[in-house]
């Protein structure tokens, strides 16, 4: 009878071990679940920003390439004319109105030595 009653502990023992053990890898696996979903997230995030990138620049390509956008260049930029325009050219002025700066009259006081010792100890 006490043979049975050995027998019965070492299996409950070591079915305690066992479910110690898989609690602990549940745990483990529960932690890393949780490390992917939140990784999950950020990468879906950086995904949808780099696509919603992607579209803007697919459609900046797209303006760049249209006629207007060329024509637009060409007229601002490019310097170019159709014909039928008559360009106009800004040239700066020949000679340069000069600004007047005004003098500044410096005014110096002269102190004297026992001034500035009165001044130091006495103060006002």
């Amino acid at each position: 009878m006490k043979k049975i009653l050995k027998d019965k502990r070492i299996i409950v023992v070591a079915l305690v071990i066992i479910l110690v053990f898989l609690l602990m890898d549940f745990n483990q696996r529960m932690v890393l679940l949780t490390k992917m979903r939140s990784q999950e997230k950020e990468l879906s995030q950086e995904y949808e920003n780099l696509q919603s990138t992607r579209s803007a620049l697919e459609t900046q390509l797209a303006l760049s390439n249209s006629d207007i956008a060329v024509e637009k260049w060409a007229r601002e930029e490019g310097g170019m004319v159709q014909e039928g325009d008559v360009p106009i050219v800004l040239l700066p002025p020949s000679n340069p109105i000069p600004t007047q700066t005004p003098q500044q009259n410096a005014v110096v006081d002269e102190v004297e030595n026992w001034q500035i010792w009165q001044e130091l100890f006495f103060g006002d």
